[in-house]
């Protein structure tokens, strides 16, 4: 009996990791850049100068998952949003179990296809949003030199802004798809009421 109760603890904690987090390592990298964020590493991306944002430009990595469901979600708000992935292969649309997910939040991803950033115009006024912080650094690159252009972390704007790593859920399960994009939502609220000036007008991206 004892035995049985001490294989089914370690299950246990492995289903929260994985339906919570991604995963073992996605759940360290998770706690290992919470730590980060705790010591402020990342207030650089919490000096948003908001009235300057006129576009929110959500990046991920291959622009299939995280990130369109972030642009759909917030211009289904009315705002003013575009994605691209830092190593998307361009035209992919997004990923069949991230289609099913944001269908469950009322969330349409059948017309997405994926755009690299070098696609993107970047300009005066782009609030570029990553979800992990290796991407925001990234992203400090593309921005470098162009004036008016801001890098952030989404997570940073929700609830929990301690949990700033968003692991990829391409291939994971559908439990953490879900937790991923509650997650997603929490962040796009936070930057909602910050940039309420940002209302999209037809054919705006």
């Amino acid at each position: 009996m004892a035995a049985n109760r001490m294989r089914v603890l370690p299950e246990t904690f492995r289903n929260y990791l994985a339906w919570g987090y991604g995963g073992k390592r996605a759940f360290l990298a998770a706690m290992w850049h919470a730590g980060r964020a705790s010591v402020g590493a990342f207030r650089s991306y919490r000096q948003i100068h908001w009235p300057e944002v006129s576009r929110v430009v959500f990046v991920c990595k291959g622009n299939i998952c995280r990130s369109p469901y972030a642009e759909h979600r917030f211009r289904a708000w009315g705002a003013k949003a575009v994605s691209a992935g830092l190593l998307a292969d361009p035209g992919r649309p997004a990923a069949p179990a991230a289609q099913q997910a944001a269908l469950r939040r009322g969330v349409d991803l059948a017309a997405h296809r994926s755009r690299v950033t070098s696609e993107l115009v970047i300009a005066a006024g782009d609030l570029l949003v990553a979800f992990e912080p290796r991407h925001a650094e990234a992203l400090n690159v593309l921005a470098r030199n162009r004036a008016g252009v801001q890098v952030t972390l989404l997570a940073l704007w929700s609830s929990t802004p301690l949990l700033v790593y968003l692991h990829d859920p391409y291939g994971l399960s559908e439990t953490y798809f879900d937790r991923c994009f509650e997650r997603i939502d929490r962040g796009l609220k936070g930057i909602l009421v910050r940039v309420p000036g940002i209302r999209r007008k037809t054919g705006d991206q």
